[in-house]
Protein backbone atom coordinates (compact mmCIF):
# COMPACT_ATOMS: atom_id res chain seq x y z
CA UNK A 1 0.00 0.00 0.00
CA UNK A 2 1.03 3.42 -1.02
CA UNK A 3 1.92 5.37 2.60
CA UNK A 4 1.49 8.42 1.63
CA UNK A 5 -1.74 7.43 0.36
CA UNK A 6 -2.39 5.88 4.12
CA UNK A 7 -1.22 8.64 5.73
CA UNK A 8 -3.46 11.02 3.53
CA UNK A 9 -6.62 8.76 4.21
CA UNK A 10 -6.11 8.29 7.96
CA UNK A 11 -5.35 12.72 8.31
CA UNK A 12 -8.52 12.93 6.33
CA UNK A 13 -10.36 10.76 8.52
CA UNK A 14 -9.62 12.21 11.93
CA UNK A 15 -9.88 15.75 10.66
CA UNK A 16 -13.08 15.12 9.39
CA UNK A 17 -14.18 13.68 12.35
CA UNK A 18 -12.51 16.84 14.44
CA UNK A 19 -14.68 19.09 11.96
CA UNK A 20 -17.57 17.05 12.69
CA UNK A 21 -17.58 17.41 16.29
CA UNK A 22 -16.76 20.97 16.14
CA UNK A 23 -19.27 21.95 13.79
CA UNK A 24 -16.96 23.44 10.84
CA UNK A 25 -17.80 22.73 7.31
CA UNK A 26 -15.14 20.77 5.46
CA UNK A 27 -14.18 21.12 2.06
CA UNK A 28 -10.79 19.22 1.93
CA UNK A 29 -8.37 19.95 -0.94
CA UNK A 30 -8.03 23.70 -2.27
CA UNK A 31 -6.02 25.89 -4.73
CA UNK A 32 -4.09 28.99 -3.15
CA UNK A 33 -4.66 30.16 -6.63
CA UNK A 34 -8.70 29.97 -6.63
CA UNK A 35 -11.00 32.97 -5.38
CA UNK A 36 -13.46 30.64 -4.11
CA UNK A 37 -11.68 30.45 -0.59
CA UNK A 38 -10.01 32.53 1.90
CA UNK A 39 -6.32 31.61 2.30
CA UNK A 40 -4.91 30.91 5.69
CA UNK A 41 -2.22 32.99 5.39
CA UNK A 42 0.38 33.90 8.51
CA UNK A 43 3.84 32.81 8.43
CA UNK A 44 3.99 29.73 6.84
CA UNK A 45 1.96 31.26 3.90
CA UNK A 46 3.95 31.19 0.26
CA UNK A 47 3.73 30.62 -3.17
CA UNK A 48 4.36 27.07 -3.64
CA UNK A 49 2.57 25.75 -0.05
CA UNK A 50 -0.26 23.22 -0.47
CA UNK A 51 -3.29 23.01 1.38
CA UNK A 52 -5.52 20.27 2.20
CA UNK A 53 -8.45 19.64 4.66
CA UNK A 54 -9.34 23.42 4.79
CA UNK A 55 -12.68 23.59 6.93
CA UNK A 56 -14.28 26.82 7.87
CA UNK A 57 -16.66 27.66 10.31
CA UNK A 58 -18.04 29.18 13.61
CA UNK A 59 -17.02 28.15 17.19
CA UNK A 60 -18.29 30.11 20.53
CA UNK A 61 -18.58 33.10 18.43
CA UNK A 62 -15.39 33.08 16.38
CA UNK A 63 -14.78 33.06 12.95
CA UNK A 64 -12.24 29.40 12.73
CA UNK A 65 -10.35 28.15 9.69
CA UNK A 66 -8.27 24.80 9.76
CA UNK A 67 -5.87 23.47 6.96
CA UNK A 68 -3.19 20.79 6.84
CA UNK A 69 -0.21 22.78 4.70
CA UNK A 70 3.00 21.26 3.42
CA UNK A 71 5.60 23.24 2.02
CA UNK A 72 9.35 22.42 0.69
CA UNK A 73 11.61 25.10 3.22
CA UNK A 74 15.33 26.03 1.04
CA UNK A 75 17.99 26.63 3.51
CA UNK A 76 20.94 28.32 3.80
CA UNK A 77 23.18 25.82 2.55
CA UNK A 78 20.55 25.02 -0.34
CA UNK A 79 19.57 21.86 0.58
CA UNK A 80 15.78 21.34 1.46
CA UNK A 81 13.53 20.11 3.42
CA UNK A 82 9.60 19.57 3.85
CA UNK A 83 7.80 20.99 6.36
CA UNK A 84 4.17 20.13 7.45
CA UNK A 85 1.99 22.27 9.64
CA UNK A 86 -1.21 21.63 10.96
CA UNK A 87 -2.92 25.13 11.17
CA UNK A 88 -5.95 26.87 12.91
CA UNK A 89 -7.01 30.54 12.52
CA UNK A 90 -9.07 32.62 14.82
CA UNK A 91 -10.81 36.00 13.78
CA UNK A 92 -10.18 38.22 17.12
CA UNK A 93 -13.72 40.49 17.95
CA UNK A 94 -11.30 43.74 19.42
CA UNK A 95 -11.29 46.73 16.87
CA UNK A 96 -7.76 47.76 18.18
CA UNK A 97 -5.00 46.42 16.54
CA UNK A 98 -2.77 43.61 18.36
CA UNK A 99 0.91 44.24 18.01
CA UNK A 100 2.33 41.26 16.11
CA UNK A 101 4.44 39.21 18.06
CA UNK A 102 5.41 34.95 17.56
CA UNK A 103 5.05 32.91 20.39
CA UNK A 104 7.51 29.72 19.34
CA UNK A 105 7.11 26.23 21.24
CA UNK A 106 11.13 25.08 22.55
CA UNK A 107 11.05 21.66 21.29
CA UNK A 108 12.03 21.76 17.85
CA UNK A 109 14.39 22.95 15.66
CA UNK A 110 13.82 27.06 14.03
CA UNK A 111 14.00 25.95 10.10
CA UNK A 112 10.51 25.80 9.53
CA UNK A 113 10.07 29.29 10.60
CA UNK A 114 12.70 30.82 8.52
CA UNK A 115 10.23 32.24 6.18
CA UNK A 116 8.64 34.26 9.22
CA UNK A 117 11.90 35.83 9.81
CA UNK A 118 13.07 36.57 5.96
CA UNK A 119 10.00 38.34 5.92
CA UNK A 120 10.08 40.29 9.28
CA UNK A 121 13.74 40.72 10.33
CA UNK A 122 12.87 43.22 12.52
CA UNK A 123 10.82 40.30 14.89
CA UNK A 124 13.11 39.77 17.98
CA UNK A 125 13.41 37.83 20.69
CA UNK A 126 11.46 39.70 23.85
CA UNK A 127 13.27 39.34 26.93
CA UNK A 128 10.38 38.85 29.45
CA UNK A 129 11.58 40.33 33.07
CA UNK A 130 10.40 43.99 32.89
CA UNK A 131 7.57 44.09 35.17
CA UNK A 132 7.30 40.59 37.06
CA UNK A 133 9.53 37.43 37.05
CA UNK A 134 7.91 34.58 35.16
CA UNK A 135 8.39 31.19 35.77
CA UNK A 136 11.59 28.68 34.84
CA UNK A 137 8.56 26.44 33.05
CA UNK A 138 7.71 29.29 30.84
CA UNK A 139 10.95 30.48 29.76
CA UNK A 140 12.28 27.27 28.76
CA UNK A 141 9.06 26.22 26.64
CA UNK A 142 8.73 29.10 24.72
CA UNK A 143 10.22 31.92 22.78
CA UNK A 144 8.22 35.24 22.20
CA UNK A 145 8.88 37.71 19.41
CA UNK A 146 8.61 41.06 18.50
CA UNK A 147 9.46 44.31 16.99
CA UNK A 148 11.37 46.05 19.58
CA UNK A 149 9.00 48.69 19.24
CA UNK A 150 6.20 46.55 20.57
CA UNK A 151 7.82 44.69 22.88
CA UNK A 152 6.71 46.24 25.92
CA UNK A 153 3.20 45.90 24.52
CA UNK A 154 3.65 42.35 24.04
CA UNK A 155 5.15 41.19 27.49
CA UNK A 156 2.09 44.11 28.99
CA UNK A 157 -0.55 41.08 27.15
CA UNK A 158 1.08 38.15 29.06
CA UNK A 159 1.27 38.36 32.50
CA UNK A 160 2.98 35.72 34.40
CA UNK A 161 -0.32 34.86 35.41
CA UNK A 162 -1.52 34.09 31.95
CA UNK A 163 1.89 32.62 31.10
CA UNK A 164 1.23 29.87 33.78
CA UNK A 165 -1.84 28.62 32.29
CA UNK A 166 0.41 28.77 28.84
CA UNK A 167 3.48 26.56 30.27
CA UNK A 168 1.13 23.91 31.48
CA UNK A 169 -1.45 23.85 28.26
CA UNK A 170 -0.46 24.84 25.29
CA UNK A 171 3.19 22.76 24.84
CA UNK A 172 4.63 22.08 22.24
CA UNK A 173 2.48 24.23 20.27
CA UNK A 174 3.19 27.86 18.42
CA UNK A 175 0.97 30.50 18.05
CA UNK A 176 1.21 33.71 15.61
CA UNK A 177 -1.29 36.94 16.34
CA UNK A 178 -0.85 39.34 12.95
CA UNK A 179 -3.55 42.00 11.51
CA UNK A 180 -5.83 40.61 14.55
CA UNK A 181 -5.46 36.26 13.14
CA UNK A 182 -4.47 34.57 15.81
CA UNK A 183 -2.93 31.30 14.39
CA UNK A 184 -2.02 28.26 16.10
CA UNK A 185 0.37 26.14 14.82
CA UNK A 186 1.60 21.86 15.10
CA UNK A 187 4.16 21.45 13.38
CA UNK A 188 5.42 17.77 12.05
CA UNK A 189 3.33 16.74 14.67
CA UNK A 190 0.98 13.37 14.37
CA UNK A 191 -2.38 14.10 14.03
CA UNK A 192 -4.70 12.79 16.55
CA UNK A 193 -8.20 14.08 18.27
CA UNK A 194 -6.25 14.91 21.42
CA UNK A 195 -3.66 17.24 19.45
CA UNK A 196 -6.99 19.00 17.75
CA UNK A 197 -8.71 19.43 20.52
CA UNK A 198 -5.72 21.39 22.34
CA UNK A 199 -5.37 23.36 19.17
CA UNK A 200 -9.14 24.71 19.56
CA UNK A 201 -9.12 25.06 23.03
CA UNK A 202 -5.80 26.89 22.88
CA UNK A 203 -6.99 29.37 20.02
CA UNK A 204 -10.26 29.85 21.77
CA UNK A 205 -8.73 30.45 25.05
CA UNK A 206 -5.73 32.65 23.68
CA UNK A 207 -8.55 35.35 21.28
CA UNK A 208 -10.85 35.74 24.75
CA UNK A 209 -7.81 36.71 26.81
CA UNK A 210 -6.64 39.16 23.78
CA UNK A 211 -9.50 40.38 23.61
CA UNK A 212 -9.92 41.73 27.01
CA UNK A 213 -6.77 43.22 26.99
CA UNK A 214 -8.28 46.86 24.83
CA UNK A 215 -6.48 48.92 27.31
CA UNK A 216 -3.34 47.09 26.89
CA UNK A 217 -3.11 47.62 22.90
Amino acid sequence: MNLSFWNNRTRRHIIKKFTDKVGLIYFGFVNQNSDNHKIIRGFTASSSHKDNHYSVGSVNGYDVMLVDRSNKIYLSDGSKMVFNWLIMSFNLHTKKRVPHFFISSNNHDMKPYSALFSSFPNMLLVNFGSFENYSQEFTSRFSVYARPSRSVEVERLFPEKVTRVMSAHFWPLSIEQHNNILYVYAVNQKIDMILMNTMIETGLWMCSHLDLQEELI
